[in-house]
This record gives structure tokens, C-alpha cells and sequence, in this order.
């Protein structure tokens, strides 16, 4: 198994793992399997002490209910813990598996037919009388996992694949990796003028990217925010970006979270943030607004502010309301597609109180955008080139924080 993860004749043992490469690159691997009795934390150990990913892979058939294995947990919780934005931290799921063993980690991947929950089945059962099945799509639709795959192979090199984007740790650069892709290609893409039309904002995002090559990170959550990585010139990048396809690319709580998580990972490794802006707003629902909206809304204009990685943003169509806290705030520089539409709540309430036809309010508004924040209005077609001489000027990216002890979350 720990074959299909790292390099061909990399691995060597070490305590209740192994250390290898993938890629070339080091990474220390947890592994169990069989019943899950405990597990030492020695090569967790290790990747902090020596600053290297570390990827937790449990291929295990049952846990075995002890005192030791109670106290073992413990202690993995809270070496995954210390190294929480230190070192990259993956955890991927083979086989049957129940109780904590994914909470202190950045990345879940499942394999689709994999058993897993915090409480056991038979415990959910007995309690409610209901009979329960939690699979591996039930996690993914809920966020709990970021991606699956059909088998053990396919999990594992995404595993490898998510690797080649990360740096080893916080304190080093991502890896450029080697592209023919020229940074001055152009994209031929339309974008639809009725603002509410839905399109296919992952074609656009996979045209910009070096070989048109997206790896998007929990595709079956939130479905109407999209976040994963790629490339500009061989840089590693995280992606964030509003679907109009869904929900016509509201946010709403559930998207604020990915989004949150997300932003912060990037930030924490060095990785930089490009945001594609189209959506008309929150989610106008009364759940929202008693499921913590503003309080989430808060925490991600938090993060954004905070983040000392570069950020740039392209308004591809609309940025009404919920733009300030995607794609305006904390944003180095500012795109603007030719047609893209501003507006404080949206255009046609802003429009219809302020007593305004809506073409002469989109225009007065665009040019105010334009002249108060959007930097340079761009053809679509020249997308790619203006990222990259973007986040190459913004390689030397300098912010210094207030000292503080502690985010209060």
C-alpha cells in the first residue's frame, strides 16, 4: 500500500510509519492497519522535527476499545495539533474506521465504499433507534472529506497530486514546478451578459492555469464556492471562486466555511490566493441569517485581512454585496472584467431605491468601481498574463501584523 504513495524504493520504516518522497520531496506516513489498538506518534515526531508533510493512512477493519488506545488518541490529537499550520497534514481513510482520527487535519480523502463516523453505528442505533449508514459521499457532501476516490489507488495519488502543490512547511516557498505553457497565452472565453446567466465558471478558472490543469478540493460541498489549486507559470496557487451555477454564486454559510478553511491553509503555507468574483450576494434566507451569517461573514473578512500571502481578485461579472468579504478585502490587486457589475446589495434594489433606470445606475456604479478600487479593467482573453505579472511583483510581499497572542475565535 505505502508503495502507491511514495517513490519506488524511497520508503523506509520508522516506528508505526515510514519516511520517502513523493515526488522526490519528503514526507513522513503514519500507517495502520488491521484493528486500530493505538499508535505511536514518532514519525509525527519526526516530520515536525525535521519540517516535512505528514500524511495519516488508516487502512484499518475495527478499533479496539481500551484505555490505551483512549491515551494514544490523545496524544495523536495533539501532535496533529502542535503541527496545525506548521506542516502539511493529510489524512485518508482505506477502510472501516470510527472515533477522532480525522479532526486534526487539513485534507480528508476517502475511498468511496470507506465506513466512517465519529459515533459507531450500533452506538447512533441504540440511542435513537434509527439505523444508519455514513458513507464516504454522505462525508464529501458535508464537507468532512475533500476528495474520494474509487479505489485505494486513485486516493492515494491524489494524495501525491495535492503534494506537488504544498510546500514542505511553513517557513519555505511551494515548489515551482516546470511548464512549457506560455505565461502570454491567451483564453478565448465568453462570459455571458445577462448577469444572471448561469456558465461554466471551472472552464474559465481551468483556461487561466498552466495546462489547464485545476485540482479542485471538495467539489461536492458547497457546491456554489469552488476552491482548489493549480498553477500560473509553474507557481502553485489556491483558487477561490463563485459558481453561478449554483445558487447563482450566493454565499451562504456553508460556502463561507470552505472558503475560510481554505484561505487559511493557503495563507499558513505560503500559497497565493486568486479570487474569481460573480456573485449577486448572500443567500437570501431566513436559515441563513439564524445559522450565524454575520458571525461567518465576520470570521472570513478576519482571515482575509489578516492574510500575508498575495491575494488578487478578478471580477468576472457581478460583485454586489458579499464581494467586500470575497475579492475586495484583504486584496492586493483588483481585475475587472469590461462588463462586470457593482452594486452594495444588488442592482435592481439599488437601483429601484434610488429611483434609477438600471443601465444608467450600472454604469455610474462601474465607473465608480472602477475608479475607487478596481486597479486595471482587463480583456478576458488577457487574464492569465496579468495574473502572473501580478503575483510575480508580488513575490516580495511584506505585511507585519500587530503582535497578539492568538486569534479569538
Amino acid at each position: 500500500m505505502i508503495d502507491l504513495l511514495l517513490d519506488d524504493g524511497s520508503q523506509s520504516r520508522f516506528s508505526d510509519g515510514y519516511f520517502g518522497t513523493v515526488d522526490g520531496r519528503p514526507v513522513c506516513v503514519l500507517y495502520k492497519e488491521g484493528v486500530f489498538s493505538g499508535c505511536s506518534c514518532d514519525v509525527i515526531d519526526l516530520a515536525l522535527k525535521v519540517g516535512v508533510p505528514i500524511v495519516n493512512v488508516f487502512n484499518c477493519e475495527d478499533f479496539e476499545i481500551s484505555m490505551k488506545t483512549l491515551l494514544d488518541t490523545s496524544k495523536f490529537l495533539m501532535k496533529m495539533g502542535l503541527a496545525n499550520g506548521v506542516i502539511p497534514r493529510i489524512t485518508v481513510f482505506l477502510n472501516k474506521a470510527h472515533w477522532l482520527l480525522s479532526y486534526q487535519t487539513d485534507f480528508v480523502g476517502m475511498v468511496e465504499n470507506v465506513e466512517y463516523s465519529v459515533v459507531m453505528p450500533e452506538i447512533i442505533k441504540s440511542f435513537t433507534g434509527k439505523e444508519v449508514e455514513i458513507s464516504a459521499e454522505f462525508h464529501a457532501k458535508s464537507g468532512n472529506c475533500h476528495f474520494l476516490g474509487e479505489s485505494d489507488e486513485v486516493v492515494l495519488s491524489y494524495v501525491r497530486k495535492l503534494l506537488s502543490f504544498l510546500p514542505l512547511n511553513n517557513m519555505e516557498d511551494p515548489p515551482l514546478a516546470e511548464t512549457r505553457d506560455d505565461a502570454r497565452r491567451t483564453i478565448d472565453f465568453e462570459i455571458p451578459l445577462d448577469p444572471y446567466q448561469p456558465f461554466d465558471m471551472k472552464a474559465l478558472i481551468a483556461q487561466v492555469l498552466d495546462d489547464e490543469d485545476f485540482f479542485e478540493i471538495q467539489s461536492s460541498y458547497a457546491q456554489n464556492v469552488i476552491t482548489g489549486f493549480g498553477r500560473l507559470d509553474g507557481m502553485s496557487v489556491g483558487i477561490v471562486a463563485n459558481d453561478p451555477a449554483y445558487n447563482l454564486g450566493c454565499l451562504d454559510v456553508e460556502g463561507i466555511k470552505k472558503i475560510m478553511s481554505f484561505v487559511r491553509f493557503c495563507d499558513a503555507f505560503n500559497i497565493p490566493i486568486v479570487n474569481f468574483v460573480d456573485t449577486p450576494g448572500f443567500l437570501p434566507d431566513f436559515d441563513q441569517e439564524i445559522g450565524g451569517l454575520a458571525k461567518y461573514m465576520s470570521k472570513l473578512v478576519d482571515i482575509y485581512s489578516q492574510a500575508t500571502t498575495p491575494v488578487v481578485s478578478v471580477v468576472v461579472r457581478k460583485a454586489y454585496s458579499s464581494f467586500v468579504v470575497m475579492g475586495l478585502t484583504g486584496a492586493d490587486v483588483v481585475f475587472a472584467y469590461p462588463n462586470s457589475e457593482f452594486a452594495v446589495v444588488d442592482v435592481d434594489t439599488d437601483s429601484s431605491k434610488l429611483g434609477k433606470d438600471r443601465g444608467d445606475y450600472v454604469k455610474e456604479f462601474r465607473e465608480k468601481a472602477f475608479e475607487m478600487f478596481v486597479n486595471e479593467v482587463i480583456d478576458v482573453k488577457w487574464t492569465r498574463s496579468k495574473l502572473i505579472n501580478s503575483l510575480r511583483l508580488l513575490e516580495t510581499k511584506r505585511k507585519k501584523l500587530p503582535p497578539k497572542k492568538c486569534d479569538v475565535i
